[in-house]
């Protein structure tokens, strides 16, 4: 694995240990995000800030989390796609829940300027006209 990897890496090990400042400045000054769309309510951000603001609604939400990663596909030159399942806690409720989700990650000068939110895998890889090697 390469740089792009250690790129979705960094991210998600930030995501996981509740370290905002640290994914923020793994974002591209024009980061934008996109929810799956089966997601009720799914999200699209734009910016840093614009995630900043997501972040928070989501620890509004939400006690625990932690992504597990199931399988890391490079796509040089910029992209790559992350296929894992999401854990999370609610705040109020103490339920645990869990889905896998992918994401396409497009990353622009080392940092993530894109990521797109899919229901599993094989969407992830119709809808971006992805192929694996």
């Amino acid at each position: 694995m390469g740089a792009i990897s250690e790129v979705v890496r960094a991210w998600m090990q930030a995501t996981n240990s509740r370290r905002l400042e640290d994914q923020l400045a793994l974002a591209h000054p024009e980061f934008e995000m996109t929810e799956a769309s089966s997601l009720p309510g799914a999200a699209t951000v734009s910016g840093r800030d614009g995630f900043r603001r997501y972040s928070r609604g989501w620890m509004k939400n939400w006690s625990e989390w932690h992504w597990h990663e199931h399988e890391l596909i490079e796509f040089p030159p910029d992209r790559a796609l992350l296929d894992a399942t999401l854990r999370l806690r609610g705040l109020r409720s103490s339920i645990w829940v869990e889905h896998r989700w992918s994401y396409v990650f497009l990353l622009r000068d080392g940092m993530v300027l894109r990521m797109d939110g899919f229901n599993d895998r094989d969407e992830a890889l119709a809808r971006t006209g992805l192929r694996p090697a």
